[in-house]
């Protein structure tokens, strides 16, 4: 992970503490949860999982894959602060994908929130196929990823392109999701012009770091550069949950 990135997420800890994460963090997945089939939740690309923050109170098993040791670190000590006796076992799991396959288990849940834009619709399938593999009937899959309508698509700058590898419809997700092994309960697409002032104050204080450790000091040249990167993107994004025939 880049160093301003690492930045990033120390800042996010520092302003989401587990109960403010899981308060603002939409979880689509409640309105299901009734509904969960016997089995582990995984979630791809976790991060400092508020999903799994939420959910590791419930007594269910984790799987937390990411590529990152220290988002890993992060989201442990996260669910170590809400642990109780009824907890579930928690593994975290150091995997870069879609080189390292899934663990071999059948999951109930299957979490990819802001994952699969960062690779080719080809690897997106063969991905789905494994996840196929790895669920039950039942088993309930979330996905959220930029959607076409986002700023950085179709960016001038070769390094987004190359970050980013897609960017998603409905229609896409239902082709990677197809009706032959997955209903579609849920989609929508969003998005977002203006972020609240919590977050927005945020990114400033990390931007603002950023500009502290290249040595910009000139007041004008910091208020350009912290205008410029916390207000010209326009953040879009689609959301569906599948459950598995």
């Amino acid at each position: 992970m880049e160093e301003s990135l690492k930045k990033y997420w120390k800042i996010y800890s520092e302003f989401y503490s587990n109960e403010k994460m899981v308060h603002k963090n939409h979880n689509p997945l409640r309105e299901y949860e009734e509904e969960f089939v016997d089995g582990p939740i995984l979630e791809l690309g976790s991060g400092q999982s508020s999903f799994l923050v939420e959910f590791s109170k419930n007594g269910r098993e984790i799987f937390a894959v990411d590529n990152e040791n220290f988002q890993l670190h992060a989201l442990n000590k996260r669910i170590a602060e809400c642990s109780t006796p009824a907890s579930g076992k928690v593994h975290l799991l150091n995997l870069t994908i879609p080189r390292d396959k899934l663990p071999e288990k059948k999951f109930s849940i299957v979490i990819m929130s802001d994952f699969l834009h960062f690779f080719t619709m080809k690897d997106c399938k063969a991905l789905i196929s494994e996840i196929n593999e790895r669920t039950i009937k039942g088993s309930l899959i979330y996905v959220r990823a930029h959607s076409k309508k986002h700023s950085y698509n179709n960016s001038s700058y070769p390094a987004i392109s190359e970050y980013f590898k897609h960017f998603f419809s409905q229609q896409d997700l239902d082709i990677l999701f197809n009706r032959t092994d997955f209903e579609c309960l849920t989609c929508s697409e969003n998005k977002q012009y203006v972020k609240s002032k919590y977050e927005h104050t945020m990114e400033v204080e990390w931007i603002s770091g950023l500009l502290d450790d290249e040595d910009i000091t000139d007041p004008e040249e910091r208020e350009k550069a912290i205008h410029k990167s916390t207000s010209e993107i326009v953040n879009a994004w689609v959301a569906c949950i599948y459950r598995r025939k």
